[in-house]
């Protein structure tokens, strides 16, 4: 009964700024954030009339009045507690680059954290006037359910918009491994108890999904070791060396990689709708067979999750509508449409009060899944 409600929970749980009005995208460390807004500033109040008028000859800038919130001129900054190059990075860097678009008079700065707790604290104590947002996914939950992380995105926070819906990871192993597939792999981990090691952010997102990945593939997650191994580049040079032996990533990081033989790829997990004629369609491109995922791969378990843009709680009302309609506005463009297909991430314009909903299901899912493995503090 326990595998099965786990496996049950996790397909529903682990489904595992965005403000409007952006003239420049700005990408920089904290420290230098504000003085490369500020000269962003200056440089487009002396460009004038003339640089709005050819922002809007673009055809991006939609209808969407954010004037009331986020004046012309305005720097808007988007906490990632991440670093940079990782998933969470990537999809910010896209949804930013189509605000850009559509937003040419409100300057955007991305920060990246390279410790996750700093980048969550700092949006969490911003002053809650829709210049300040955070990125970041279902992952943050479980941390906070755990005890890993002293903020709660369902108090503390409030979601503005959803950056997307999640998508297949691809799991992968070492060069040259002797196993190639699911199945595989689990007559090797039931032959071999305690060789293996798993790559993942230890009392975070990976970990559990790992667990209940193991508990489903082979019966009993402690048959293998789990490690810190948190961002995807480290898991992609550690899973190339032998390093450690399973990890996740993207699945064009995998292709990258697997076509250079630095790794092997046993197949994806993702959301229910990941098949390799939808994640193909997402990326434009048949999959491989070895890309097959885990249902087709007879696997019972998925991973739903999604990616969140987040205020902090005190937000107006006023402003959370505004901001969601410059991303709803942002996510029609094509850059962000590609963006989002090239990571095979399924990703849907998601209104206002359906993007709370959705991270109020994930908050109670994923309690319930923390719970039931008896990590929650």
């Amino acid at each position: 009964m326990r595998k099965k409600f786990m496996a049950t929970v996790i397909t529903a749980a682990m489904a595992l700024s965005l403000l409007t009005g952006c003239g420049s995208s700005s990408n920089t460390a904290a420290t230098t954030a504000a003085k490369a807004a500020e000269t962003t500033a200056a440089a487009k109040q002396e460009a004038g009339s003339e640089t709005t008028a050819a922002a809007a000859d673009t055809g991006s800038a939609g209808a969407v009045d954010v004037s009331s919130v986020w004046p012309d001129g305005t720097t808007v900054y988007v906490d990632v507690p991440a670093k940079a190059g990782g998933g969470t990075d990537l999809y910010t860097r896209y949804l930013t680059q189509a605000l850009t678009e559509v937003c040419p008079n409100v300057n955007f700065v991305v920060t990246n954290y390279d410790t996750e707790e700093v980048g969550m604290q700092h949006a969490k104590n911003a002053q809650a006037d829709g210049t300040t947002l955070l990125t970041c996914h279902g992952g943050a939950v479980i941390k906070f359910l755990t005890g890993a992380s002293g903020v709660s995105v369902k108090d503390d926070m409030r979601a503005v918009g959803l950056l997307n819906q999640g998508g297949p990871q691809a799991i992968i192993t070492n060069p040259g491994a002797p196993y190639t597939n699911f199945t595989e792999l689990a007559e090797y981990i039931k032959a071999h108890p305690g060789e293996l090691t798993v790559g993942c952010s230890l009392g975070g997102t990976t970990q559990i999904l790992f667990t209940s990945f193991m508990d489903a593939l082979v019966g009993d997650a402690s048959l293998v070791n789990y490690v810190q191994c948190s961002s995807e580049a480290d898991k992609l040079t550690n899973v190339a060396s032998n390093a450690i032996n399973i990890a996740n990533c993207s699945i064009p990081n995998a292709q990258d990689y697997d076509a250079d033989g630095k790794l092997t790829v046993l197949g994806t997990l993702g959301p229910k709708a990941s098949t390799l004629e939808s994640m193909g369609k997402l990326l434009g491109s048949e999959l491989d067979q070895k890309f097959a995922s885990t249902l087709e791969q007879g696997v019972e378990t998925t991973w739903d999750s999604n990616y969140y843009v987040l205020a902090p709680a005190g937000v107006s009302d006023e402003a959370a509508e505004a901001i969601n309609q410059a991303i709803v506005k942002a996510e029609e463009q094509t850059s962000y449409v590609d963006g989002m297909n090239k990571m095979a991430t399924f990703a849907e314009p998601t209104n206002l009060a359906d993007s709370q909903k959705g991270l109020d299901d994930e908050w109670s899912n994923l309690d319930a899944l923390v719970t039931s493995m008896g990590l929650k503090k």
